[in-house]
């Protein structure tokens, strides 16, 4: 009796160990295959609009009529700058790693305007950090509106804007087009 139950809790252990680890690791495996897939199709640090159908595959949960931008961006070389022009009402603007983590996110009301930049660049390593902690950071005067950095070198930069009805997604994907994703800093080199 004690051997069946001691196999039966290393089965349970077994399957709740499998269950945590998928739980865990695919999805941000999945998300990576899908932006790996879009900067094939699309390019890296250039915005584009997703068809209904790309969008439905990279987010599910995202209403169909709905307008979904986006920049594969990669900062492995160097700084790229997301500079958003959106349409008047309601959107969300979020960055994610190439992993799934949404490392920046903002809305309509938050931001105060429909034009924004986003400079992206690489997080610091833990040993850059300490390199880096004696130094004092030094003012270039260059203002590109709001800077992130990604602790990855490849992420995504989204931009969702919501239609009422199917008939409008084409204009207002023509207005959220106007945004762009570009190498270097906003005004800057």
């Amino acid at each position: 009796m004690r051997r069946h139950l001691f196999w039966l809790l290393v089965a349970v252990a077994a399957g709740v160990a499998a269950h945590s680890a998928f739980a865990l690791f695919v999805p941000g495996w999945w998300f990576s295959r899908e932006v790996r897939q879009l900067a094939h199709a699309h390019g890296k640090n250039s915005f584009f609009i997703l068809s209904p159908a790309e969008q439905a595959r990279l987010f599910p949960g995202l209403p169909r009529f709905g307008v979904t931008g986006l920049c594969v961006f990669d900062v492995a070389s160097g700084d790229v700058t997301f500079a958003a022009q959106l349409p008047d009402g309601f959107w969300i603007a979020t960055i994610y790693t190439e992993k799934a983590e949404a490392i920046y996110s903002v809305n309509n009301r938050q931001s105060g305007a429909n034009s924004f930049a986003v400079s992206l660049s690489r997080a610091p390593g833990f040993i850059e950090q300490i390199l880096k902690s004696t130094e004092k950071e030094a003012i270039d005067g260059i203002d590109s509106g709001w800077t992130v950095t990604s602790p990855e070198p490849r992420g995504l930069a989204v931009v969702w804007y919501p239609t009422p009805e199917i008939g409008l997604r084409e204009l207002a994907a023509e207005q959220v087009a106007r945004s762009r994703c570009t190498v270097g800093l906003a005004g800057g080199s």
